[in-house]
This record gives C-alpha cells, sequence and structure tokens, in this order.
C-alpha cells in the first residue's frame, strides 16, 4: 500500500530508503534532527521523516521540514483551514476588507470564498498571505515579503470596496482631539473620479489600516506603504506644492503617533519650511472658504506638533507662536458645508467666537501660554537665581491662564452637567485634554520649587528663596495636581465609550503622581486628599488612559513607569538608607538641570561607560572630589547587579519610591509633554 506521502509529493524518488533513517542490527542511529515546529507545538512524538513527517501528513499541517510546497494554493488553504493542534478552524482572525465593508461572513482564506465567486480582489490574497516557512498556522510577514510587497503599490492590491472601508476608517479613527484637514466629501469626490493624488490615497488606505483594529499582519503591511510614500516624498522633496505637504504632514504625525520620534522630528522642520514658504501662515482672502480653511488646519498640525515638540526652548522651533496669522480651526460644520469661518486669531478673547471655532482651537491657544510658561521656568532655572526674584512675571503667566478660562465659551466649562453632557459625545476627548492640559500648566509653572523632581531649581538656588515664596508655589502645584485626580476620576467613573484624553494624559499621570510623590507632607491622613484617596483616583486614571495605548506608541511604557510610582505613594521614603539617595541629592545641588521629562542621565552615564567598565555602577555619587569617575570608585555598589536578580529588584523599588524611572535611558528625542533636551540645563559633568 503506498505510503501517504508518496500521493501528495507524486513523487516517490524522493522517498528512498536512502532518505530515511534506518537501524542496521546492533548499530543505533543517532537523532540529529530536531522535531519539527508542529509536532513540538502540539508536544506529540515527530518520526522526523523528510520532507514532510507523517504526523504533519495526516492531520494536513504545514511542516517546518517541507522546504517547498507541492501546491501553494492547497498550502495556503490547510495551513488556514486548521489550527495548530489539528483540529478544523471554526473561526477566522481576520476577515478581508470587502466582508467587513459588507458585514457578511469571511472564509478567512487567502483569498477568501466570497471574493473568489464574485470575481472580486481579495486583499488577504494580496497583502497578509501566509508564509510557506515555519511561522506556524498563519503566516507572519518577514522583512523581505513586506518589503516586497511595498514595491507592488504601483499594482494597486485593493479593489474599490476595500478602499473605501479604509478611507472611512481613516476619518472615523481622526477624533476630534486633531481635527483633521482632509475634507472627507472631496476626497471621496477626487478618488470616485480616479483624480486624487496617488501618495495621498496611500497614506490615507494605510493609516486607515493600521487604526482600524488589523492584526500585526496588517499594521506592518501599513508600515510599509508609508515607508514608501515617505521615501517617495523626501525624493520629491523640492516640490512645493499643498497636496505634498498634506503627504509629508500625514507621514509626520503617524511617525510621532507610533512613536517613530527621530523621523517625526525631522519631517517637522521640513513641512514647517515647506509651509512657511507657500505662506500658509497667513490668510487669503481670495481662496474657496474650503479651501482655505483645509491649509488653515493643515499648518495647524505643524504649529501643534512644534509646541510639543519644542519644549519652550526658542533654538528649536520652527513654528513660532509670532508667526501664525491666520484664524484658528472652525467648527466641523462650517468646514463640511464649506461656509467661511468666523474663527478668531491667537491672542483673541475668544468668548463670544466660541459656537465659530473647533474645540480644539482652545487647545491651540493654550498650547502657546504652556510654551511661555516652559521658557519662563527654564530661564529661571539656567540663571541659578531664586524664583523670587522673577514673580511679577509668573503672575503675569498665571493671570493669563486665568483670563483663558474666563473666556471658555460656556459649553466648554469645566462644570459637572457639562462633564457628563460632553463626556458622552464626539467632543469628549477634546473637552478632557482641554482641562487636563490647563491644570497641567499650572504644575508647570509652580513645581520648580519642589525639590528633588527634575524640574526643580537648584539646592543654592532654593535657599535664597523666601519660605514663604516657595510654600506658596508648592501648595499651587499641589493644588492642581490633586484637581487632576479628581477630573480624570470622574472622568473614569462616566464609563464612556468615547476615547478620553489625548497623547499627553500618560504623560501629565506621571508628573502627577511625581509631584504627590515629593509633597507628601502637605496631604492630609484622612479624608478626599489623602493618599490613599489619591491612588485610588491615580489607579482609575491608568485604567482612563489605557486605551490610548492602542493608539500611540510610546503610552505604554509612560504608563507602566507611572504605575510603578503610583504604587509607592504613601510608602515609607527609603531615600536616607539607599546609595541612591545621594543621586537626588546630586540633583539638588546641581547648578544646572536636565528639562527632558523622563530622562535619568546617571543611567545613561552608567550606559556609556559600561563597555569599558564592564558594568553598571551603582548611582551613588560624592561629587565632592571633582570628578565622576573618582566618585564612583569611592561609591557603593551593588555585588553582580546584572547577575542578581533580587538586588535589580530591590533597587527598581527604591527608585519607584524615589520618583525616579528606568522607563527610558536618556534619549533626545523624548519630548511630549515636559521639554526637549536643552544642553544649557544639563549636569555639569557630562
Amino acid at each position: 500500500m503506498a505510503s501517504p506521502l508518496e500521493h501528495i509529493a507524486g513523487d516517490s524518488a524522493i522517498f528512498n530508503d536512502a532518505s530515511r533513517p534506518r537501524s542496521d542490527g546492533n548499530v543505533r542511529v543517532m537523532r540529529t534532527l530536531p522535531a519539527c515546529n508542529q509536532c513540538r507545538l502540539r508536544k506529540v512524538k515527530c518520526d522526523r521523516l523528510q520532507p514532510v513527517c507523517n504526523a504533519c501528513v495526516r492531520l494536513h499541517l504545514n511542516c517546518s521540514y517541507a522546504t517547498r510546497s507541492a501546491s501553494p494554493i492547497f498550502e495556503n488553504r490547510r495551513v488556514l483551514d486548521f489550527t495548530e493542534a489539528g483540529l478544523k478552524r471554526k473561526r477566522t482572525r481576520l476577515a478581508c476588507g470587502n466582508c467587513r465593508a459588507t458585514k457578511t461572513k469571511c472564509s478567512g482564506t487567502s483569498p477568501c470564498e466570497r471574493c473568489q465567486s464574485k470575481g472580486l480582489a481579495c486583499d488577504l490574497g494580496t497583502s497578509i498571505a501566509p508564509s510557506s516557512g515555519n511561522d506556524g498556522a498563519i503566516g507572519i510577514p518577514t522583512p523581505k515579503t513586506v518589503a516586497s510587497s511595498a514595491t507592488t503599490m504601483s499594482a494597486w492590491p485593493l479593489d474599490k470596496t476595500a478602499t473605501r472601508g479604509f478611507i472611512d476608517a481613516y476619518f472615523n479613527a481622526t477624533n476630534t482631539a486633531t481635527p483633521v484637514f482632509l475634507h472627507k466629501p472631496t476626497v471621496l469626490a477626487d478618488w470616485s473620479k480616479d483624480a486624487l493624488n496617488s501618495s495621498l490615497l496611500e497614506c490615507i488606505v494605510a493609516i486607515g489600516l493600521f487604526t482600524s483594529g488589523s492584526r500585526p499582519e496588517g499594521q506592518a503591511m501599513a508600515r510599509a506603504w508609508l515607508q514608501k510614500v515617505q521615501e517617495d516624498v523626501l525624493k520629491r522633496i523640492g516640490q512645493q506644492s499643498v497636496s505634498h505637504l498634506m503627504v509629508l504632514v500625514l507621514v509626520l504625525r503617524f511617525r510621532y503617533q507610533v512613536g517613530d520620534s527621530a523621523d517625526a522630528w525631522s519631517l517637522l522642520a521640513l513641512a514647517a519650511r515647506s509651509a512657511f514658504t507657500m505662506r500658509l501662515n497667513y490668510e487669503r482672502d481670495g481662496l474657496d472658504p474650503l479651501v482655505q480653511e483645509s491649509h488653515r488646519r493643515l499648518i495647524w498640525v505643524i504649529y501643534q506638533l512644534d509646541r510639543l515638540f519644542s519644549g519652550g526652548i526658542e533654538d528649536l522651533k520652527v513654528c513660532p507662536v509670532e508667526r501664525m496669522h491666520i484664524r484658528l480651526p472652525c467648527d466641523e460644520r462650517s468646514f463640511e458645508l464649506g461656509i467661511a469661518s468666523k474663527a478668531g486669531f491667537l491672542g483673541e478673547a475668544a468668548k463670544e467666537l466660541g459656537p465659530y471655532m473647533h474645540p480644539h482651537a482652545f487647545q491651540l491657544a493654550l498650547l502657546g501660554t504652556r510654551d511661555r510658561i516652559l521658557r519662563y521656568t527654564k530661564d529661571v532655572r539656567r540663571s541659578g537665581k531664586s524664583p523670587a526674584e522673577s514673580q511679577s512675571e509668573m503672575r503675569t503667566l498665571q493671570a493669563e491662564l486665568d483670563v483663558f478660562e474666563q473666556n471658555l465659551p460656556p459649553e466648554l466649562k469645566l462644570t459637572p452637567q457639562r462633564l457628563v453632557v460632553v463626556g458622552h459625545s464626539r467632543e469628549a476627548s477634546t473637552y478632557a485634554a482641554l482641562h487636563s492640559l490647563w491644570m497641567m500648566c499650572h504644575c508647570d509653572l509652580y513645581r520648580f520649587c519642589v525639590p528633588g523632581i527634575r524640574e526643580s531649581v537648584s539646592k543654592d538656588a532654593l535657599a535664597i528663596t523666601p519660605s514663604d515664596f516657595i510654600e506658596y508655589c508648592q501648595r499651587e502645584c499641589l493644588s492642581k495636581a490633586i484637581q487632576l485626580c479628581e477630573l480624570w476620576s470622574h472622568l473614569y467613573q462616566l464609563e464612556s465609550s468615547e476615547c478620553l484624553g489625548n497623547e499627553s494624559l500618560p504623560v501629565c499621570i506621571y508628573q502627577v503622581a511625581q509631584i504627590l510623590h515629593h509633597l507628601p507632607r502637605l496631604l492630609p491622613e484622612s479624608g478626599d486628599n489623602c493618599i490613599a484617596s489619591l491612588k485610588k483616583k491615580l489607579t482609575e486614571a491608568i485604567q482612563l488612559a489605557s486605551p490610548l495605548t492602542q493608539l500611540y506608541g510610546n503610552t505604554s511604557k509612560c504608563l507602566r513607569d507611572a504605575e510603578r510610582l503610583i504604587d509607592a505613594l504613601g510608602r515609607e521614603s527609603m531615600l536616607q538608607s539607599s546609595p541612591e539617595h545621594s543621586t537626588v541629592e546630586g540633583m539638588e545641588v546641581a547648578e544646572q538641570h536636565l528639562a527632558s521629562r523622563h530622562s535619568f542621565l546617571p543611567r545613561l552615564y552608567r550606559r556609556q561607560e559600561s563597555s569599558e567598565r564592564g558594568g553598571y555602577r551603582a548611582e551613588g555619587e560624592d561629587r565632592s572630589d571633582g570628578g565622576l569617575c573618582n566618585a564612583e570608585m569611592a561609591a557603593p555598589s551593588y555585588p553582580g547587579t546584572e547577575d542578581n536578580l533580587l538586588d535589580r529588584e530591590k533597587r527598581v523599588q527604591q527608585e519607584a519610591e524615589q520618583g525616579l524611572s528606568d522607563m527610558f535611558f536618556w534619549d533626545p528625542f523624548n519630548m511630549q509633554l515636559n521639554g526637549y533636551y536643552d544642553p544649557d540645563l544639563d549636569f555639569p559633568f557630562v
């Protein structure tokens, strides 16, 4: 009776006796081959026959021994039809774009049965094909396959239905926290006539695919498409056209969203230079209102990212506040219908113009105030003088924040009634982000008098500052931190289906936890504002921000770091007993400070020196001898730090209780909320 292998291969020559392991007499054959991947996963015995073991033949599995497939169509089909355990697959992991658009059941094969029967182009068969290697039941695209798929974009792999589905996904995923500068009816009209810019279409579809909850293979394909678009844009960087700038800004925003900050940083400067070259920062009355509003929103996206990236440092600005001579984004209805904008300009009292302005416009105006606050606080820290000497400027900035809140339209005021109404609307994300940013601006303004955090002035500057001024700043900072905890707790308890907050929310949670950690003496022992109550509210804030991890690449790291810090709140401080205490003292006595939010300079130094010294040193440093190297040699160290897990866990816990973090080594592109690295605010020994 013929072996099942012979029926599949169709060539019995490859199954001759020479290809099989044999045992002759007392001679035992050594098993030189490991079991195939499928048998290892199923934990069954593998007979190690080549080119396909009998167990995989019996269950129609994709054996890792096979170097080629006799029938690619059959191979793809059987991989998808059966699980790794050999059972018939009842559900598919991903439906194709056509089936999702029509809400019909998809077979999940490549291509699916419905698309085959109707003669449609199935995106499962073109963009997310199973691999023929060792990846198990569902193929994972390798860099080679992703690159090859990206190079075939000239032959558009999606049909009209699938493309329309991803276009809709792009516009649906763009919530009101960031107004979209593309006009959907115009985009659809141009696309239906095949008149839409091809690079712009690729960007929209790729972002729609990435944000539509697709599996990792789909997200990898979206990244490949956008990488190709980015390369094409950079090849034509000399072109100065609005469509070219739109593509550049879409790629820029995507890079920022997924955490590719280095690319986003470089693309931001190119986009700003192009926008200013075309004078998009000025009003042009001769344009159609719809086109003009699209241009306004385009450059406002650049402005927003520049405010987040520059962090109040003049040398790093590419889109200055003073050069924005255009109206703020108008309301969505006016934009959709092409009505002339009645929105105000930066610096104007917007209370009467509220109905004509997009809610995000108020956040853009507040970002300008925040930029001035960061500029002021960094100047104070850089000077080394007492903060009390510049309290007149501090009062001016505080008055600016007060006027901003007073000029908010009634529908955007923070009241219990508006919180419930807006919290379940499409404007919930903007509403939460706006008031979180407004309160956080107060913390940014006053936290330089909170000793122990990186944003604090030096110990010498605090020593010459009146105690009543320090007490005032600390209480103002703590008051707004507590209000933020209450706001996030109320938003969490709404159980809204909307995504609340934006990419800055995790950073705000981390900063608030830092403030509470360093000002425990000002908190009551019981009541709503005690440590236990605030820890509960911050834990709810973590849950509130957790959905943002699906949208922004770096938020998960920030939330994990904040969670560790929140867990340490209320515990007995270990600063006095741990070697790391000298790290905090080093921060306090340093004349200059590091400006970036999560930077951990001693860790950066250890990482840079570890290759020369063979390992990490303890963080405790005595700088009185005039050199970090000598101080480190004399400082106590953790024996076997890299090999002793218990020591590492103890050190991590101590760092968390100090309010420090090893979430990031120092990263010059870690600049989301509290500033970019400033060499003038660095430690002297670096």
